[in-house]
């Protein structure tokens, strides 16, 4: 079931609700999102199809060294995802609190020059936008039952649980 806070954050930006996901979905400042929520964390994934592997390293970078100031439980790239689990304690994160993240990674993603409309399996700019594999994204029709290019492998690093 989805929590009153993402419901929020839906119908604050203007976004859709895939009660069959659990997760709400939409565009915040031009990047496409997917937040979901599992045990105390909120995800944040977003496509990240043709990133340069420099790109990809600074951003895995910024949010390692900002791991704590943003309270993240993990953040990983995979599949040209990348995915940020925030910390949610007792009190449940808010819309506001949730907005402010997407704010962060979306001017992370601009900042390091991250196309927002590349297809999430070949790289290539893509107008058509839907879910693949229960994930908003940008994707050719033709690129449905293609061979992903995985702009994401060769990434070593991922910001697990720190125990």
């Amino acid at each position: 079931m989805i929590s009153t806070q993402l419901m929020k954050l839906a119908e604050q930006n203007g976004w859709k609700v895939n009660n069959k996901e659990d997760s709400v979905f939409g565009v915040y400042n031009g990047y496409l999102f997917t937040v979901l929520e599992g045990n105390r964390f909120k995800a944040f994934i977003t496509p990240v199809a043709g990133i340069s592997p420099a790109a990809l390293e600074s951003v895995l970078d910024y949010l390692e060294k900002q791991r704590k100031g943003l309270r993240l439980h993990s953040f990983e790239a995979h599949d040209n995802f990348l995915c940020v689990r925030m910390e949610e304690g007792l009190v449940k994160l808010g819309a506001e609190r949730l907005e402010t993240m997407l704010g962060q990674l979306s001017g992370l993603l601009s900042l390091q020059e991250v196309s927002a409309d590349a297809c999430v399996v070949c790289g290539k700019p893509a107008e058509r936008r839907g879910l693949y594999v229960g994930l908003f994204c940008h994707l050719h029709p033709e690129c449905e039952n293609a061979d992903m290019v995985d702009f994401t492998s060769g990434n070593d690093m991922a910001g697990e649980i720190e125990t």
